[in-house]
């Protein structure tokens, strides 16, 4: 009931007052608050996994970058009071880490909060992520902490990420000597990923849905998409086989369950078989915006891609190329976009590229999006732009080929030119990549 009554609190209190009690900040997803006068929050009832997790308790206390003992605390019914005797004067000096056995899971969302309190002024870190494995987390936020103030901060329906040993890290470097720190109400919480939830709204205004596959059958649509057949060596000189559907003892190299598809890449006597598969191949997609949610696989040798081609593909690089999203895992959760076209290409090493670090590429879904319009192509990494090129308007073909229907492209390759610049590792094998679904809008 305190998490009700606190809610009718924030609705029904004047905004004068309001603002006397509490400070609010918002930054995308994320959300803190400090409150003077509701001393206690309660969360829903969703079930709280940290409550259940084991957790081993760690700190890292070095003023000056010297380390010295640990400072004083005391724990109580998951309430951590700490004491910091000596002042630090920068990030990272005054850290506590929290080790669990908490695993999560890609295929669902999940929800964080946490309960703040300092006696002076500081701005504390917040980081939760995988230990032993830093590059691989959830947030890093830094959360402004006013004096003798309760500030709550919580990220909501995050998209899940395989990871296991769920870490959290809280700094509270640059902190004055005798500050006092309480940390309570930490909260995971975990529901089910729906991805219809947002499949009739573009990101962008003014566009309709017009083309889309949510991968929730039993088989893949031989409607939307056809497979590409060819032997090893047939481009880039990767090393997979592609076939249609099926290898030939009859291992499925993609497939549609537990409304994803799902497309394989393994070892069967010596060959390796992938797929690669077209949407849309005969009629192809003229301008609109375009997007993919998709979940890399893992390994030194892959070359996952979402790409365009023409239906009119005569002579490439002439007719053109348009890369929403590559990845090779030698270099993974670096995600690319590039156009191809005869004055920009990469025999010529005059392609237009941009690279990008995406947190989590291979451990869970993140959104590839194109924005293709007659005078510009504009790419996106979930939301955040990757790649703009503009059209010259010259009527140049040699310059913006991007003026006819492309088609679809989802595959997965095996080393070659790039995918194997580093050599292949086939104890990699079998992999998979993940796709959630894909969307075409158009203006309306």
């Amino acid at each position: 009931m305190k998490h009700i009554k606190f809610i009718l609190f924030l609705l029904i209190t004047p905004l004068s007052a309001l603002a006397q009690s509490m400070n609010i900040y918002q930054d995308g997803e994320q959300t803190f608050f400090n409150v003077n006068e509701v001393d206690s929050i309660v969360f829903d009832n969703t079930p709280n996994l940290w409550q259940n997790a084991n957790v081993s308790l760690g700190f890292y206390y070095a003023p000056g970058w010297s380390q010295i003992a640990d400072p004083t605390y005391t724990e109580k019914n998951g309430t951590y009071t700490l004491t910091l005797n000596r002042a630090t004067a920068a990030q990272w000096q005054a850290q506590m880490y929290l080790v669990t056995d908490l695993a999560t899971d890609a295929h669902n969302n999940y929800t964080f909060r946490i309960k703040l309190h300092s006696s002076k002024a500081l701005t504390a870190t917040v980081k939760l992520y995988q230990d032993g494995k830093d590059e691989l987390y959830y947030f890093e936020e830094r959360v402004p902490l006013n004096a003798d103030e309760d500030c709550i901060f919580e990220r909501n329906d995050m998209p899940g990420l395989d990871m296991n040993h769920v870490s959290l890290v809280l700094d509270f470097g640059g902190n004055k000597t005798g500050t006092t720190i309480r940390i309570s109400g930490i909260t995971l919480t975990e529901t089910a990923y729906d991805s219809s939830k947002h499949q009739d709204s573009c990101p962008l205004p003014d566009y309709k849905l017009v083309w889309h596959d949510e991968f929730t059958a039993k088989v893949i649509s031989s409607a939307r998409w056809t497979f590409q057949t060819a032997d090893a060596g047939w481009v880039n000189h990767e090393l997979q086989t592609y076939v249609n559907g099926k290898s030939p003892k009859g291992t499925k190299v993609a497939e549609c369950s537990d409304g994803t598809l799902k497309i394989y890449t393994f070892k069967e006597d010596d060959k390796i078989y992938s797929a690669r598969m077209y949407g849309r191949k005969s009629l192809g997609i003229k301008y609109g915006y375009i997007e993919a949610r998709i979940k890399l696989p893992k390994g030194k040798g892959t070359w996952p891609a979402w790409w365009m081609f023409p239906v009119d593909s005569s002579n490439w690089p002439d007719c053109g190329e348009i890369d929403i999203m590559e990845e090779v895992g030698v270099d993974p959760n670096l995600v690319s976009s590039s156009i191809h076209c005869k004055e920009y290409n990469h025999p010529n090493h005059t392609q237009k590229t941009h690279e990008m670090y995406c947190v989590g590429a291979e451990e869970g879904f993140h959104i590839y999006a194109i924005e293709w319009t007659e005078d510009y192509i504009r790419t996106y990494v979930d939301g955040t732009e990757q790649l703009y090129f503009e059209n010259d308007h010259q009527d140049n073909n040699d310059t913006w080929p991007f003026y006819k229907p492309f088609f679809l492209i989802l595959n997965v390759a095996w080393g070659g030119d790039w995918g194997g610049y580093a050599g292949v590792d086939e104890s990699a094998l079998p992999l998979t990549m993940e796709v959630d679904y894909v969307r075409v809008w158009q203006k309306k």
